[in-house]
């Protein structure tokens, strides 16, 4: 019995796990395809990120560092969003094939976010849904996928939310997770998912270093769905018509060559400065001359409640303590020995 007991508290801890995994792979599947790459090209200069389909015409939202010229913090001259292939290759020439003009609609440097509408865009694409993240705490399992330095296009990398900070960064309003989820420099302004696929929040920063030059690791800033949504809202408010615009797509190579976005932030942000207002920058309205577009000003919808992270093909039950655990494993094991008994006692009878 002694060894019964010893290998169900062996097991024990490995069971009860499970009620809370995330099934990454239907995860990604459901996804990725909304996972868009960024670049933006003025002159000799050009950079990459990541950012999210988050309304079916073509609204894309991400950092914005990452569509901000490092030199003249403005945006470049030229945008452009790459949609993610049938199967990533790694070769740029197969996997840049479905290529966007993008011009941006509003920036704020303060909240480090920005939105984009995809030029011309197919009548359907993927969305990722925005979370209300009213529920989502330290401890969540998440996800985030992008195009970290030196990695794969539509990286999907995991791990949990460690902590929250209100007016991050002294900017009022800025809330955000710390998470342990890797990202790096290239995963500016791609989704932070719950297991749900929802977007709970936008990657915008990492601490490797302290103020007297520590390394640091497994520190990242996540920019909370809420932030993000009140901030569209905001925005809408000032945007209703676009210039219209048309541009030749990069070729695959200058793509490949950008570096990634300068990161937002790489050391630990002083605490308790006081909170400066965020500024809002929304795109000029075009002269009267100028053919225009009209752009929609609906706020994408927060998601539907679910369970918390769970995505997983079979819906998890009650989670057992390694005393009920116990009990279970050894239950079933003389469970399994009585119905042995019964087959032995069954084939002597023949």
């Amino acid at each position: 019995m002694s060894r019964l007991i010893v290998l169900a508290l062996l097991l024990a801890p490995a069971l009860s796990a499970r009620a809370d995994e995330i099934d990454y792979k239907k995860l990604y599947a459901q996804t990725a395809p909304a996972v868009v790459l960024i670049y933006g090209e003025e002159g000799k200069v050009g950079s990459v990120g990541s950012g999210s389909i988050i309304r079916g015409d073509g609204l894309v939202v991400t950092n914005a560092h990452v569509i901000l010229n490092h030199d003249t913090q403005k945006p470049f001259e030229k945008l452009f969003v790459f949609m993610k292939p049938d199967k990533v290759t790694g070769h740029n020439a197969d996997d840049l094939q479905k290529g966007f003009v993008a011009q941006w609609l509003a920036f704020s440097p303060e909240l480090d976010l920005a939105l984009l509408r995809m030029v011309d865009a197919p009548a359907t694409l993927p969305v990722i849904e925005l979370s209300d993240d009213s529920n989502v705490g330290v401890g969540e399992a998440t996800a985030a996928i992008g195009h970290p330095e030196n990695g794969a296009r539509w990286s999907l990398t995991t791990g949990r939310i460690g902590g929250e900070w209100a007016d991050f960064d002294g900017v009022k309003g800025k809330d955000v997770y710390q998470m342990e989820t890797s990202v790096n420099r290239g995963n500016s302004g791609g989704p932070l998912l719950d297991g749900n696929g929802h977007l709970i929040g936008i990657n915008t920063s990492i601490a490797r270093r302290a103020a007297d030059g520590l390394a640091i690791t497994g520190v990242n800033f996540a920019i909370k769905s809420h932030v993000v949504r009140a901030w569209i809202g905001a925005a809408n408010e000032k945007i209703a018509e676009a210039p219209e615009v048309h541009s030749a797509l990069p070729p695959a190579t200058a793509v490949a060559k950008a570096q990634p976005a300068p990161p937002a932030q790489e050391t630990v942000p002083p605490k308790d400065t006081p909170a400066k207002e965020p500024q809002l920058a929304t795109i000029p309205p075009p002269p009267p001359e100028a053919k225009r577009v009209t752009v929609s000003q609906v706020v994408p919808v927060a998601a539907a409640p679910k369970p918390r992270g769970f995505t997983s093909s079979t819906k998890p039950g009650k989670v057992l303590t390694g005393a009920e655990l116990t009990k279970e494993h050894a239950k079933a094991a003389f469970d399994d020995m009585e119905r042995e008994a019964q087959r032995a006692t069954a084939r002597k009878g023949k």
